[in-house]
């Protein structure tokens, strides 16, 4: 029986629902704000369909011991191997007696994309901690999509409650078949809770992904939303990021590779809606072949909230001619009593630390190495996730020789 045919009269209803709209709402355009600079006009959202039967997948490697296993195979979870959880609980939305007030909670005014994800999820992944409970060992969600113009909607709510902690890892996989995936991940902190959450995205080169979080932080509540991004065609990320209530703090994080013909795109929004509230966002990447890299972010602070301190920073390094990264951080501010601040660089890689490591008998790639893998050592070294932080040191770096191997074919 599929997740469609079990799935409980809230879900299917929604489901419906979301359908209805979806055939009522103009499809996204380059010409709107949020898409520009973007693919989305070469994306037909109309010519992908979910996958009948879930597909055979690798396993991953580097899951810490402890650690609580989900696999998601074309949107439907097919396992869950419990850990060390202590109260919390890890469940398909759909078996959860508050499903229908709990799916949604942190999203509002859905484009055709969200509405097109409404339509076709299939199983959510709920992670639920109750009031004071620390999940000391690591919770990772394992998302698989390889169906032929097959569209994939995969779906995590992570929700801790008061005083609660819990940390995330999500994997984000997919074959050589050409798909649309439209992962949604919801984060909601409750007053002085802690939540890490990292996706680290390695999906196939013929994957198109268009995935969003939102996440939400109470009263002095901190909220860590991070993104490693490496595969994919067009592969976009889109943060909403609300601070609700007095003395709640984040950080947003990235750091992104492409090569090849890739798109990565990262739009982010940083909203200040209570006082003494703080965001910290840090996004670093580098393209090199003929790939191009997208960021735009907005600040946004209300007149209710005195003491905001909130920062954008974005760096980008241009590793090749024919690469390209374009970078717009903004500023909407409603209140006088708040310190923000936003930059972006964009730029190669700085020729006199390069001649000084040459200079010392540090051969040219190597020499790049080195000095691509510090420009990112600072991004990584703040995300949540130990276990996996060498992990993406080492892909940078494999990444980065790969290219460099192949420009020396070449030349």
């Amino acid at each position: 029986m599929s997740a469609v045919d079990s799935a409980p009269s809230w879900l299917s209803d929604l489901r419906a629902n979301a359908l209805l709209e979806y055939g009522n709402t103009p499809a996204p355009s380059d010409e709107e704000e949020v898409w520009r600079y973007s693919r989305i006009s070469d994306v037909d959202l109309g010519a992908f369909s979910p996958a009948t039967s879930p597909a055979s997948r690798p396993s991953i490697d580097n899951v810490p011991d402890g650690a609580t296993v989900v696999d998601v195979v074309d949107g439907q979870i097919v396992s869950i191997s419990a850990g060390d959880l202590g109260k919390a609980t890890v469940q398909s939305l759909a078996d959860h007696t508050d499903g229908a007030s709990l799916y949604g909670a942190t999203r509002a005014n859905l484009d055709a994309v969200g509405l097109l994800h409404d339509a076709n999820v299939g199983d959510v992944v709920l992670i639920d901690v109750p009031r004071a409970a620390a999940v000391d060992s690591l919770i990772v969600i394992d998302t698989w999509a390889d169906a032929a113009s097959g569209l994939s909607c995969p779906h995590t709510i992570i929700r801790a409650a008061a005083g609660s902690s819990v940390t995330v890892l999500e994997r984000r996989r997919s074959g050589d078949a050409e798909q649309l995936v439209l992962p949604v991940v919801e984060i909601d902190a409750a007053p002085d809770a802690r939540v890490g959450y990292l996706v680290v995205q390695e999906l196939g080169r013929n994957t198109i992904s268009l995935e969003t979080h939102t996440s939400q932080a109470d009263q002095q509540a901190h909220v860590i939303s991070s993104v490693a991004a490496f595969g994919g065609s067009y592969a976009r990320t889109q943060a909403n990021f609300r601070l609700i209530g007095r003395g709640a703090s984040g950080d947003l994080l990235s750091a992104y590779f492409g090569d090849g013909d890739q798109m990565l795109d990262f739009r982010t929004f940083q909203e200040h809606a209570a006082p003494d509230t703080t965001s910290n966002l840090l996004f670093k990447g580098a393209v090199t072949g003929a790939a191009q890299s997208v960021y735009t972010g907005l600040i946004r602070v209300s007149e209710d909230a005195p003491g905001t301190n909130a920062f954008q920073t974005n760096r980008n390094l241009k590793l090749s001619d024919d690469a390209w990264a374009y970078s717009v951080p903004n500023l909407e501010i409603e209140q006088n009593q708040v310190s923000c601040s936003h930059a972006s660089t964009v730029g190669e890689i700085d020729e006199d630390q390069r001649f000084y490591l040459e200079s010392r008998g540090v051969p040219t790639t190597i020499a790049e190495q080195l000095l691509v893998s510090g420009f990112f050592a600072e991004v990584i070294g703040q995300m949540p996730v130990d276990a996996v932080k060498a992990e993406l040191q080492a892909t940078i770096d494999a990444a980065l020789a790969a290219d460099r191997a192949a420009q020396e074919v070449a030349a």
